[in-house]
C-alpha cells in the first residue's frame, strides 16, 4: 500500500459551505473578458460580491479562459500551479493517489483551502481532497484565487485562501469543441452545445481525458510489478439559466464525473464516481439589492485498491490487493444571502446564513495474499454546520475603504462510529464553534498605487477521515480520533497596488499562527491490538507558523504581447510539537521557500500565437523531520496556436520542454517519484455560432 495515504488524514480539513454567489458569478463573467485594463476584469469571490479586480482590499488573482487556452495542461490544477502562494503537489492530479491531490495556501501545508466550482464546494466532503479534473478546461470561464484567511465570509475550509472555479455561462447559442491526442497515449475530447434565447439558455457539456502515464518511481527503486500511472477521467454536465420575471432568475447545474486511475503497481487502482447538483434562485427587489437562495447536493462512491507484499517477496517484484476501502459520503446543504448597496459613508451591507450536512462511512476489507477476507474495518459519522456572517463596506474618506466581516460557525459531529482493531466503537457527539472577525482595510494613493492590510481568523473542523476512518497495513495501523478539536489560525497581511494602463502589480507580505495543529503521534506497541507492531494516532499537539512575501505582475504591452510574473517566499514550520520535537524548526513539507513563475503571449502574422511559460521551485522537504527531500528544478512549458480558418483553430502543446528530470515526490513510505516527463500533444478547435 502508498502508505503516504495512511498520514493523509493529517493534513485534511473538514469541508464547510459558505454562501454561493453562484448568480452572481455567472452575470459578472459576462463582462471579465472585455476589460481593457489588468485591473478592470470583475470579481466576486473577494468579497461575494461584484466589484472591479482594481476595487478590491485584498491578494487576489485571476486566470482567464485564454490564460488555460494558452498553456498545455490537461487540468485546472496545472495552471494555477503558476499562481503565487498557490501551495499544491508537484504531481498533476492524475499523476497520484487521490487522497493526495491537496491544497493549501500561504505555506499552512495540508489540505487548508477552500475549492469552490461556481460558489459551491468541490473539495471532496469525506476526505477532503479536490479531483480537479471534475472541472473540464473547456468549461471554465475564469479561476478567482483570494489569498489569505476567508473564513469569515467561505467558512472554515478557507483558513488559507479560495479558489474559485466559474463555469463558462449560457450566453450565446453554439457549438464549441476540442480533441487532441500526443505521446504517451494522451488524448483528450471536449464539447459544448448551447442553446440560447431571450432571458434563457440551456447547454450540455461532455469530456474525456486518457493518459497512459510513465514509470514515476525513480532508477533503482523499480521492480516487475511497476506500471506506468494512467487515468481515464469522463464528465457530462448540463446547465441551464432562466429569467422567470423581471427581477428573478434562476440558475441550475447537475454533473456526473468519473476518473478510473491504476497507480504505480499492477493492482493498485482508484475508481470515483460522483454526481453534483447545484442551483441558484436570484431575486433583484430593487435596485442595488440582490438576494440569492442555494441548494446542493453531491454524492460520491470511491473504491480504492491498496496492495502489500507476499510473506518474504521483495516488496518490488510480487504485491496482493491487502486492503479494498469503499468509501461513500452524500453532502446537502443549502444557504441564503442578501446584499444592499448604497451612496454615502456605508456603501454595502451583505448577510447570510447557511447549512451543511455531510454523511459518510468508509468501510475497508482487509485480506491476506490468498484473497481470504479477515476483517472489516467500518469508520462512519455526521457532521453539521450552521453558519452566519455580516460584512459592511464603509468609506469615510474618498480613497479610504474599510471592509468589515464577521461570522460565528456552530459545528457538531454525531453518529461517529470507529470499528477497526482497537478502535473505540460508537463515538459521543462533540460540539464546537468559533467566531470569526476580519477587517480589510485600503487607502488609494495617486499615480495608481495603492496600501491594503487585513487581519482575521479563521476556523478549522476535521474531517470524517480525521474522526473516524482508519487505515492500516501488515504490522501498521494509523488512528483518526474522534476528540479533534478544531484548528484555529490568527493572521494578517500589509501589501501595495499599483495598477495603471497596462501594468498591474501587487506585493503582500503576511504572518499567521494555527494553533491546535492537526498532526499525529506514534503509540506505545505494548497497547496496540495483536498483529501491529507500529501505530500512530491523530492529535492537536502543536503549533505552526507561516509567513512569507508574494508578487505578482500582469503586464499588457500591447494587443499583440502580454507577460506575466510572479514570486513566493515561505518560512513555513512548526513552531511546537510535544510528540515529535524533530518536526520543530523544519520547514513544512511540500512548501518550497522559493518559487518564481513566468509567461509570456506573443500573438504574430495570421493570429499565429506562441505562449512560453516558465515555474521554478526550490527543493522542498518530503517529511516532517526533514528526512527526505525533493529536487529543485526549473521546468519550460510551450503552447502555441495557429487559426485555420474562422472557427477552427490548430494547436500544439508542450510540457517540460527541456525533459528535465527531477524528484518531485519523496516523503519516505514510497520510493522516490519522478515528475512528468516531455509530453506532446497536438489538436483542433471548433467554434461555431
Amino acid at each position: 500500500m502508498h502508505r503516504s495515504h495512511l498520514l493523509a488524514g493529517a493534513a485534511a480539513p473538514c469541508l464547510l459551505l459558505a454562501v454561493p454567489a453562484t448568480a452572481q458569478t455567472a452575470e459578472t463573467s459576462r463582462t471579465s473578458q472585455a476589460a481593457a485594463t489588468p485591473g478592470g476584469e470583475v470579481v466576486v469571490t473577494a468579497t461575494r460580491s461584484a466589484r472591479p479586480l482594481a476595487d478590491v482590499p485584498a491578494s487576489i488573482s485571476v486566470v482567464t479562459a485564454q490564460d488555460i487556452a494558452d498553456t498545455p495542461a490537461r487540468t485546472i490544477d496545472d495552471v494555477l500551479r503558476r499562481v503565487p502562494s498557490l501551495d499544491l503537489p508537484i504531481a498533476s492530479t492524475n499523476e497520484q493517489h487521490p487522497t493526495d491531490t491537496i491544497v493549501s495556501m500561504r505555506g499552512l501545508s495540508g489540505i487548508r483551502s477552500l475549492v469552490l466550482l461556481d460558489g459551491v464546494p468541490l473539495n471532496d466532503s469525506f476526505f477532503g481532497y479536490v479531483q480537479w479534473s471534475e472541472a473540464p478546461l473547456d468549461t471554465i470561464d475564469r479561476v478567482e484565487v483570494v489569498r489569505g484567511g476567508g473564513a469569515t465570509l467561505w467558512g472554515n475550509y478557507a483558513m488559507g485562501g479560495v479558489v474559485n472555479i466559474l463555469t463558462r455561462p449560457v450566453e450565446r447559442s453554439g457549438l464549441d469543441a476540442e480533441a487532441a491526442g500526443g505521446g504517451r497515449g494522451t488524448y483528450r475530447a471536449d464539447g459544448r452545445a448551447a442553446l440560447a434565447g431571450d432571458g434563457h439558455g440551456l447547454a450540455i457539456d461532455g469530456g474525456i481525458s486518457h493518459t497512459d502515464g510513465y514509470l514515476e518511481q525513480a532508477d533503482g527503486y523499480r521492480g516487475p510489478i511497476d506500471v506506468p500511472t494512467s487515468s481515464t477521467a469522463r464528465s457530462v454536465a448540463l446547465s441551464g439559466d432562466a429569467d422567470l420575471s423581471p427581477t428573478l432568475g434562476i440558475r441550475a447545474r447537475a454533473s456526473r464525473y468519473s476518473n478510473d486511475q491504476n497507480f504505480l503497481t499492477r493492482l493498485q487502482t482508484n475508481d470515483q464516481r460522483n454526481w453534483r447538483y447545484t442551483a441558484t434562485l436570484t431575486w433583484r427587489p430593487g435596485e442595488g439589492a440582490t438576494v440569492d437562495l442555494t441548494a446542493f447536493h453531491v454524492d460520491e462512491r470511491f473504491v480504492t485498491n491498496n496492495t502489500g507484499a507476499p510473506d518474504g517477496a521483495d516488496p518490488n517484484a510480487a504485491e496482493y490487493v491487502q486492503n479494498r476501502h469503499l468509501t461513500r459520503a452524500s453532502d446537502w446543504g443549502a444557504s441564503l444571502v442578501g446584499t444592499r448597496t448604497f451612496s454615502g459613508i456605508l456603501r454595502s451591507v451583505s448577510a447570510g446564513v447557511d447549512y451543511h450536512d455531510v454523511r459518510g462511512s468508509d468501510r475497508a476489507a482487509i485480506l491476506d495474499q490468498t484473497g481470504t477476507q479477515l476483517r472489516t474495518d467500518t469508520g462512519s459519522g455526521d457532521q453539521r454546520f450552521l453558519g452566519g456572517f455580516a460584512q459592511a463596506e464603509l468609506r469615510p474618506l474618498d480613497p479610504l475603504q474599510l471592509l468589515l466581516s464577521l461570522r460565528y460557525q456552530d459545528f457538531r459531529n454525531r453518529d461517529g462510529l470507529d470499528a477497526s482493531p482497537g478502535g473505540v466503537g460508537r463515538v459521543p457527539g462533540r460540539h464546537d464553534g468559533a467566531v470569526d472577525p476580519r477587517l480589510s482595510v485600503r487607502y488609494q494613493l495617486p499615480a495608481g498605487f495603492g496600501l491594503r492590510g487585513a487581519y482575521y481568523r479563521a476556523f478549522r473542523a476535521p474531517t470524517l477521515d480525521n474522526l473516524y476512518r482508519s487505515a492500516s497495513v501488515p504490522g501498521y495501523i494509523l488512528y483518526g480520533n474522534a476528540a479533534l478539536r478544531p484548528e484555529t489560525l490568527g493572521g494578517g497581511e500589509i501589501g501595495v497596488d499599483y495598477i495603471r494602463g497596462p501594468i498591474r502589480f501587487q506585493a503582500t507580505a503576511y504572518s499567521s499562527i494555527v494553533s491546535d495543529f492537526l498532526t499525529y503521534r506514534y503509540l506505545d506497541p505494548a497497547t496496540l491490538p495483536a498483529g501491529f507492531d507500529i501505530g500512530a494516532r491523530l492529535i492537536n499537539a502543536g503549533r505552526a507558523r507561516s509567513r512569507g512575501v508574494e508578487a505578482e505582475l500582469t503586464w499588457r504591452a500591447s494587443a499583440r504581447l502580454s507577460a506575466t510574473a510572479a514570486y513566493t517566499f515561505a518560512d513555513s514550520v512548526v513552531t511546537r510539537n510535544p510528540e515529535d520535537p524533530a518536526s520543530v524548526g523544519v520547514q513544512q513539507p511540500g512548501i518550497p521557500r522559493n518559487r518564481v513563475s513566468a509567461g509570456v503571449d506573443w500573438t504574430g502574422p495570421h493570429g499565429v500565437r506562441v505562449s512560453p511559460r516558465m515555474r521554478y521551485l526550490a527543493s522542498t522537504d518530503g517529511d516532517p523531520d526533514a528526512l527526505f527531500r525533493t529536487d529543485a528544478h526549473l521546468v519550460a512549458d510551450l503552447a502555441a496556436s495557429v487559426p485555420v480558418r474562422r472557427g477552427v483553430e490548430t494547436f500544439v502543446q508542450i510540457e517540460n520542454l527541456f525533459d528535465r528530470r527531477y524528484i518531485g515526490t519523496n516523503d519516505g513510505f514510497t520510493a522516490p517519484l519522478y515528475g512528468k516527463p516531455f509530453t506532446a500533444t497536438a489538436g483542433v478547435r471548433l467554434t461555431l455560432d
